[in-house]
């Protein structure tokens, strides 16, 4: 649980751990990942309490250190933590932007992700309700879960493509050329095997991707994203939109719809 607080005449958030509560989800995911080769799937633990505040705070540090805008930790007591304030909700500018203010946004963010990844950074849930946005820079938050106790480095920072991609991929359902422009644009500068590892997992999931073409709309709209990847990294454009499915938003596994 999150919530607004004002500390010495600033805002601050105040964030609880609650008991982890995942366990099926996590299990079914993993053995999903597991059987059809998706590494960049692979669910990392997900604690709670103070093993989730002890995680976050140690992400936070080396996130900061390696120059990521990410909160200023405030304060910690007990399963909780005083943070720092470092914009408004990403999501929200999305949904309140027309065309021209996404574009802004959303290359903002794929430039930041990029130059944290060259410098060595990860996140693993780079969705936009991750996001931050202070008119200037693009700020990240929620780092209770660390993916390098599951993947390696390479795996991460692809995974990290792959959920950003799949989050604004809804908001340019009627312009994917723009969206795979911008992001062959930020990887340009990706290691291989980066853009490897994302085109072989999309690859993986081309048939998952064309059954779920009939399904509910996070079905249809990672299904989109799927083929539009693994077609644009065929040809060699170096972009990669998503193959990670919301369960992270919201504790469902919409993976799972496909295979229903």
């Amino acid at each position: 649980m999150v919530e607004p607080i004002t500390l010495e005449g600033q805002r601050a958030w105040l964030k609880q751990y609650g008991e982890g509560s995942r366990a099926v989800a996590l299990g079914l995911l993993n053995f999903v990942a597991r059987r059809f080769h998706l590494d960049a799937l692979r669910p990392p633990p997900h604690r709670g309490g103070d093993a989730a505040r002890q995680t976050e705070a140690r992400r936070l540090g080396e996130l900061q250190a390696q120059g990521v805008n990410v909160p200023t930790v405030l304060g910690s007591g007990h399963a909780a933590l005083v943070l720092g304030d470092n914009g408004s909700s990403f999501n929200t500018c999305l949904r309140e932007a027309d065309d021209a203010g996404r574009d802004v946004l959303v290359s903002a963010a794929m430039q930041a992700m990029a130059a944290a990844h060259a410098r060595g950074a990860y996140f693993g849930q780079p969705l936009p309700r991750n996001l931050t946005w202070d008119g200037q820079r693009v700020g990240f938050i929620d780092f209770e879960e660390d993916p390098l106790e599951v993947m390696d480095l390479d795996q991460a920072q692809a995974r990290d493509w792959l959920m950003f991609g799949y989050g604004v991929a809804k908001y340019y359902a009627d312009r994917p050329q723009q969206l795979q422009a911008m992001m062959a644009a930020a990887m340009d500068g990706a290691q291989a095997p980066v853009r490897e590892h994302a085109h072989a997992v999309t690859g993986r999931l081309q048939r998952l991707a064309k059954a779920g073409l009939g399904l509910g709309r996070s079905a249809r709209a990672l299904a989109h994203a799927i083929l539009i990847v693994h077609g644009a990294t065929t040809l060699g454009v170096l972009m990669v939109l998503v193959v990670c499915v919301d369960w992270l938003a919201d504790g469902q596994l919409d993976l799972l719809e496909l295979l229903t």
